[in-house]
């Protein structure tokens, strides 16, 4: 025994390549079996859906059948009932005298009309029957009577002149009757001299529901009485499926009578479930097989590359560096693969490029100290002051300015975080612009659009200072008439944007949009290029300062990931 689990189970423990492939057959195996399963069970449904449609589709082709007898039946007994021979023959009988010649033309006329029915409807029309108002009856067939001749005259009516369908079966056989008024009188039951009855006989109907089983097919009338049946015992008989049955209970009305059709229809999947049950454990299994060969193909395309970066890593271990080659893919062992090889050949560079922008971090901070505060600025706004000293309507706003000017030295010299929020840093520009508002007067209108959502965003301290100032030092300050500096903020693909607007000069276009090294060179890009290397030095390339120009107005524009500012986080 262990014997032979050395030589089987050890090679399979210590290889990825027949895990992986074992591993994989079986995850394969059991989706297939699962969507096999499902789609059994779903094709089953669907059978069965199909075959209770087709149900529904018999029976509607077997009550539309029906329907068109009832409906023959009904339009042939109106010109009987106003027939002025019978009219005249029951209006004797309704005087008490009786006709014998006119009694002879009726049962003429009577069946006449019987065997134009017959011909018209079909053999299932039985007998014509007329009663008078003394109960008198006549018939095509005087040896098949009525059985309750009384319960015609007590049928309720919807209509006086419409033929009804009797709610009862008479002798197993479906009765319409019809009022038979004297001739030119309203409707009433002094006007009423007899009625028509015609009868069809229910065995003889049964030729229009061949199709159906015995015991699957009714007709029942509003009172659940069986009027006709696939099964003639069932006849007369109340329709009752309460209990579970075998199948479904199909239900449809007639359009020309009370009565109802039902239909108990086993819509059975048969040998159609069985035969696609065969199929689909065919596909399954040659589904399975195909699967595992092709993992089987593609797991050693990606075993042996990861068998040579084992044996290139051990030797690295030993700092025997060597690069793997004969990588020809994309996928994920080529990335890897590539990524050992530039682990390899990078690893001076990353230590030298580390070394680099350390030295570019420590300058950048400097660079940002040194411009905090701008000397030119402070030098300009105690002048201006002095300046307002002397005008009394000007000096009230002297403590708002020296207020303002506190504020922006605090928060310039103020030690601690390297980042603040981005509501402290606009409420450091807003003071920044009310000063130069008060040096400029009329000439510098600015407008600040911070929704609350981003006021608690990570920003690096003093980043729009310098920006703010080159708009007024490039932008308000060429202009005459002055200009307008806009800030706003919002959110573009997930990424912050703030955007510095300022009025510039007409054709004050150098076509340098975007290049700071060439907007420094005039004169404009210090600032600029200082706030652009500290962002990249905080959140890497993709992120920076960049400038836009359009026909009189500027605008810079900062890119920066959205960070929320953390308690802890300092410089």
């Amino acid at each position: 025994m262990r014997w032979l689990t050395a030589r089987v189970l050890d090679p399979i423990r210590s290889r990825l390549f027949y895990k992986m492939l074992i591993i994989y057959s079986l995850l394969t195996l059991v989706p297939l079996l699962i969507v096999s399963a499902t789609f059994y069970i779903r094709s089953s449904l669907v059978i069965e859906k199909k075959a209770a449609e087709e149900a529904q589709r018999q029976l509607s082709g077997a009550a539309d059948k029906f329907d068109e007898a009832l409906y023959a039946v009904k339009s042939q007994m109106t010109p009987i009932g106003e027939n002025l021979l019978l009219q005249s023959l029951l209006r004797a009988a309704d005087r008490g005298q009786r006709d014998e010649a006119g009694y002879a033309a009726v049962d003429e006329l009577l069946q006449s009309e019987l065997a134009s029915a017959k011909l018209k409807i079909g053999e299932y029309v039985s007998g014509i029957y007329v009663l008078d108002a003394s109960g008198q009856l006549y018939s095509t067939d005087s040896r098949k009577r009525l059985l309750y001749p009384d319960a015609y005259w007590k049928m309720p009516f919807e209509f006086d002149r419409l033929p009804e369908w009797a709610f009862f079966s008479d002798d197993r056989r479906i009765a319409c009757v019809v009022k038979i008024f004297a001739e030119g009188e309203r409707p009433s039951p002094e006007s009423e001299t007899g009625r028509l009855v015609v009868t069809l006989d229910t065995a003889l109907l049964r030729p229009l529901f061949t199709g159906f089983a015995p015991g699957t097919f009714f007709i029942a009338n509003a009172d659940n009485q069986i009027m006709s049946a696939s099964d003639p015992g069932r006849v007369g008989h109340l329709l009752e499926i309460r209990e579970p049955v075998k199948g479904i209970v199909i239900r449809q009305k007639s359009r020309y009578s009370e009565f109802q059709y039902v239909l108990i229809a086993s819509p059975g999947t048969g040998g159609l479930v069985k035969q696609q049950a065969l199929f689909i454990a065919g596909i399954t299994l040659a589904a399975w097989l195909a699967i595992t060969i092709v993992t089987y193909v593609i797991l050693r395309r990606i075993t042996i590359p990861i068998q040579r970066l084992t044996r290139l890593m051990r030797a690295a271990e030993r700092e025997e560096y060597q690069l793997i080659t004969g990588i020809a893919t994309k996928d994920e062992i080529a990335m890897l693969c590539n990524g050992f090889n530039s682990l390899v050949a990078r690893t001076s560079h990353l230590i030298e490029t580390n070394y680099k922008n350390e030295l570019l971090l420590r300058e950048a901070e400097l660079k940002a100290i040194r411009m905090y505060i701008n000397p030119h600025f402070l030098y300009n706004t105690m002048e201006y002051i002095s300046i307002m000293s002397h005008s009394p309507e000007k000096a009230k706003h002297i403590p708002q300015m020296i207020h303002h000017l506190s504020g922006i030295f605090r928060f310039s010299i103020t030690p601690g975080n390297a980042f603040v929020e981005l509501g402290t840093e606009m409420e450091f520009v807003r003071k920044y612009l009310e000063i130069h508002r008060f040096r400029y007067g009329d000439r510098l209108a600015y407008a600040i659009d911070l929704p609350d959502l981003f006021r608690k965003i990570a920003i690096p301290k003093l980043l729009l200072q310098p920006l703010v100032e080159n708009a007024v030092v490039h932008g308000i300050d060429r202009l005459p008439e002055g200009g307008t500096i806009a800030v706003t903020v919002k959110e573009e693909q997930y990424e912050l944007v703030i955007e510095i607007a300022n009025s510039s000069p007409p054709g004050d276009d150098d076509g340098a949009s975007g290049n700071l090294a060439l907007r420094r060179s005039k004169g404009l890009g210090s600032g600029l290029e200082n706030a652009n290397a500290r962002l990249r030095l905080h959140y890497g390339n993709t992120y920076g300062v960049s400038l836009l120009r359009h026909a009189d107005a500027t605008v810079t524009r900062v890119v920066m990931p959205i960070q929320i500012l953390q308690d802890n986080e300092g410089g």
